[in-house]
């Protein structure tokens, strides 16, 4: 260990709780150390945080929260890559001077690739102005569960544009959204494929979206991903992400120009985003981050209060009338009092008191439809362009009653508000 290495060690973890990454990025986070996030995030928060708390250790401020705070809403829309393992526990001095660190320390350009149209149908959906419905179906645990996915889509797939088909929720492993999109597939469904920056190097990433799109999928969500319930919750090298959402939307888009040369088919890159983050401006730039970075359209956390929705679309659409609404907003549909504790217990999730005491109610399955259907119609009145549905033990019927009714109530909501109706033809 050398002596510029232990004396750089001492000094910057006495000023900045240094991580000794060796390849510091001070200079562009005010002169506090993103790697104190415990996934070691180096382009802003992740979609977990609430009232600037940490979402793996809640009692910890976030760290880019605080970072962006100091930046007081200056833009920079440059992206930094994942830090390189070699020079973990390295004098940065020393990496600076010989340039072995440039590539991580230094901030890169967006591609901008607007021009290349996605290969997707719920691309061109989405881009004509349609309603869109989409339903989450997480990937069973092993293949006897495709038989459940048979059957949901079997009822569904008459009603919805695509399918989330979603991997290892609540981290608990399960098969890979690829396998459960083959049966949404056989039903004439588009999936949406999962990947998380949680699990994946560039190249395994990359490498893994190309042979999904070999496999006929299009539509990809791209999301840096929840902590792993097993695994300590503490700030440590060991505890990093190999990538944040924002890289992978980076590294994908770089690709879309060979990936449309060499096999004929552009991914539609989706990404996550938080309404009820806060202080809200943060959560509006991250997103106009990410679509910077390449992200075509955004699906939300649960959105369980209108007004707060209103709000943070009404920022997020600022100064871009003429551009396509590509945010779909979440909605829970709870008829389970155990399920909807989950809900209650997932990062970032906001749930409002109004669903608290429904689920007081011995009818609260009909009331949490109906309050859903209010939920839904408020947010397609402010514009979005369609509603992501997520079940949190609702019966087979309700969840039937609300895809049915979804669309008429969608083009009612759209007139009320003086907005353009397009029909999805499913």
């Amino acid at each position: 260990m050398s002596l510029v290495y232990k004396a750089e060690k001492w000094m910057k973890e006495k000023m900045f709780g240094c991580q000794t990454c060796g390849q510091c990025i001070l200079s562009h986070t005010k002169m506090i150390c993103p790697m104190n996030c415990p996934k070691g995030l180096r382009n802003g928060p992740c979609g977990g945080t609430l009232d600037g708390k940490c979402e793996v250790i809640p009692e910890l401020d976030c760290v880019w929260t605080n970072i962006e705070k100091k930046k007081a809403g200056a833009k920079d829309l440059k992206i930094h890559l994942p830090p390189k393992e070699e020079l973990l526990n390295t004098a940065s001095y020393v990496n600076l001077v010989n340039g072995k660190d440039k590539a991580t320390r230094l901030p890169h350009d967006f591609v901008d690739t607007r021009h290349i149209a996605a290969s997707s149908k719920l691309a061109d959906k989405m881009g004509r102005g349609e309603f869109v419905v989409t339903l989450e179906i997480p990937s069973p645990l092993n293949p006897d569960g495709l038989s459940r996915v048979e059957k949901i889509m079997a009822r569904t797939r008459e009603h919805v544009d695509a399918v989330n088909t979603t991997t290892n929720a609540g981290g608990v492993p399960s098969l890979h959204s690829t396998e459960t999109g083959k049966v949404v597939m056989d039903h004439g469904v588009e999936s949406i494929i999962q990947f998380c920056g949680r699990d994946h190097d560039k190249d395994d990433f990359l490498g893994e979206v190309e042979k999904a799109m070999d496999m006929g999928y299009r539509n990809f969500l791209l999301l840096t991903g929840d902590w792993l319930p097993q695994d300590e919750r503490k700030v440590a090298q060991q505890t990093w992400f190999p990538m944040d959402s924002s890289q992978m939307i980076h590294f994908a888009n770089q690709q879309l120009e060979d990936w449309q040369s060499r096999l004929g088919t552009v991914p539609f890159v989706g990404c996550a985003a938080n309404p009820f983050s806060s202080p809200m401006d943060i959560s509006v730039e991250r997103l106009a981050f990410k679509r910077a970075a390449g992200a075509r359209f955004c699906q939300t956390q649960a959105i369980t209060h209108v007004p707060t929705f209103a709000e943070w679309y009404q920022q997020v659409r600022a100064a871009r009338e003429d551009d396509p609404k590509l945010t779909i907003p979440s909605l829970p549909l709870v008829g389970s009092k155990k399920l909807f504790q989950v809900l209650c217990r997932l990062p970032g999730v906001y749930v409002d008191p109004s669903l608290h005491a429904i689920m007081e109610r011995d009818d609260f399955q009909r009331a949490s439809l109906d309050w859903a259907f209010g939920i839904a119609e408020g947010v397609i009145e402010v514009g979005a362009a369609g509603v992501h549905v997520m079940n949190f033990g609702m019966p087979p019927a309700m969840i039937d009653e609300f895809l049915t009714q979804i669309r008429g109530r969608a083009q009612e909501a759209r007139t009320r508000a003086g907005l353009q109706f397009q029909p999805t033809k499913v």
